[in-house]
């Protein structure tokens, strides 16, 4: 139902387009302009036509790449070696265990780029006996032009896939939580 509303939207914009420019030429015979300015006219009502639903995505694309290669990632502050308990048999850290005294939060900010329909989400992991910041991790989500924005609402978008393996904010625990050396003692 979806795919033949979305059709019959676009067959209805193409037929206001054709009848817009129509009209301008019609309109350009009756007040007897040249026909070259009827042409220009035509020309940019076509691109206004053209452009309306697709203006932001090349931007919107561009500014997401940029906030991928600049802001995105994983901030370790500081390096919590543990026991190799604490870790479970893929080596990644067990959350659950390590929950007694570090602790992660996430935040979701859906409207980061109103204008280009970017999210940003960021989660942090702390020393839940100090409140001391260990690790940051920051990630974007492109949810495409605002036509696809509009149509498709709440649908997750294209992330910067900072680690396609286990997301982002996984892996803040594998970079900030670390086994112990044989020469290390344990911080907590």
């Amino acid at each position: 139902m979806i795919a033949l509303t979305l059709l019959f939207a676009l067959i209805a914009y193409g037929v206001l387009a054709w009848s817009v420019i129509r009209a301008l030429g019609w309109l350009g015979r009756v007040c007897v302009f040249p026909s070259s300015s009827t042409r220009v006219l035509q020309g940019i009502a076509l691109a206004v036509f053209v452009l309306l639903p697709t203006w932001d995505i090349i931007p919107g694309r561009l500014y997401f790449h940029h906030l991928c290669q600049t802001k995105a990632g994983i901030s370790v502050f500081r390096t919590v070696y543990v026991d190799q308990a604490f870790f479970r048999t893929d080596g990644m850290p067990d959350e659950s265990k390590l929950a007694r005294n570090y602790v992660q939060t996430s935040s979701f900010d859906r409207n980061f780029s109103k204008r280009f329909n970017i999210a940003k989400t960021e989660g942090v992991i702390q020393d839940i006996g100090t409140g001391e910041r260990l690790g940051a991790s920051t990630d974007f989500f492109y949810h495409g032009g605002w036509l696809m924005a509009a149509i498709t609402p709440g649908v997750a978008g294209t992330s910067c896939q900072i680690d396609s393996r286990v997301g982002v904010h996984t892996a803040i625990w594998k970079k900030v939580i670390r086994p112990k050396p044989a020469n290390v003692e344990r911080k907590s």
